[in-house]
C-alpha cells in the first residue's frame, strides 16, 4: 500500500439529506474525499474544533492520553479500506501494532495528538471526487492557495517537466552550450542586423 497525507477540512452537512461527512482533500490529486460518519459523532468533532471543553475527559481524550503514556506513540492514522460506501481506519503505534478503528475516532484522535490523516492511493484513485476550486470554495468554503504550485520548479518549466529540462540543460553545457550564450548570441544579432552564418565564415 501507498500511503498519501490527507488535509483535513472539517465537518459539513450534505444537502438535500442532511448526511454528515468529514471532508479531506487530497493535494496532489486536486481531487476532495468525503467520509460519511455518524451524525452524534459528527456534532462531537464539530464541538471540539469549535473549542469546547468539557468538565472531565472525555473517551477520545481518555485514549489519546492512554496512548502517550502507557503504549509507544501513535505512528501513523490511516484509512486503510473502503467497502459500499463505508470506509475503515486504523492507528498504528511507533512499533507497528494496529488497531482497527472508526474514521470518526481517528479524527479525533488526530485533532487530539496532533498527528495527520493518510489514506491509502488505491482508495483515493477509486472514491475521490474532482472539484474545480471555484465550487470548492462556493460550497465548503474552502480556498485553494495556488501560488506555491505556480511558483513550483515544475510550473515554470518550459516542458512541463522540471527532471527533463534539467538533464537537457546538463547535456547542452557537457557540449559546452550555455543558456546565457544563446540569448546572448540572439540579441546581437538583433543588434547587428546579421545572421548567425554571415558573423562566422565556418558556416558560409
Amino acid at each position: 500500500m501507498s500511503f498519501v497525507e490527507l488535509e483535513f477540512h472539517g465537518i459539513h452537512t450534505m444537502e438535500p439529506d442532511g448526511f454528515t461527512c468529514a471532508l479531506f482533500r487530497w493535494n496532489e490529486g486536486n481531487k476532495i474525499l468525503p467520509v460519511w460518519i455518524d451524525a452524534d459523532d459528527a456534532l462531537k468533532i464539530q464541538a471540539y474544533l469549535a473549542g469546547f471543553n468539557p468538565r472531565r475527559p472525555t473517551a477520545h481524550e481518555l485514549l489519546a492520553e492512554a496512548f502517550q503514556r502507557l503504549t509507544p506513540w501513535v505512528g501513523s492514522l490511516r484509512i486503510v479500506s473502503h467497502f459500499e460506501g463505508v470506509y475503515m481506519a486504523s492507528i498504528t503505534t511507533s512499533e507497528g501494532e494496529e488497531f482497527d478503528a472508526r474514521p470518526s475516532d481517528v479524527i479525533m484522535l488526530s485533532q487530539l495528538l496532533e498527528v495527520p490523516i493518510s489514506a491509502d492511493e488505491e482508495i483515493l484513485q477509486q472514491t475521490a471526487i474532482f472539484i474545480n476550486d471555484e465550487d470548492l470554495e462556493a460550497y465548503f468554503d474552502i480556498v485553494v492557495d495556488r501560488s506555491v504550485t505556480e511558483q513550483s520548479p515544475e510550473a515554470a518549466s518550459a516542458s512541463g517537466n522540471a527532471q527533463a529540462d534539467a538533464d537537457f540543460q546538463q547535456l547542452m553545457q557537457s557540449l559546452g552550450v550555455f543558456e546565457d550564450d544563446l540569448f546572448n548570441a540572439s540579441g546581437d544579432d538583433l543588434e547587428d542586423g546579421q545572421s548567425s552564418t554571415e558573423e562566422n565564415p565556418e558556416n558560409s
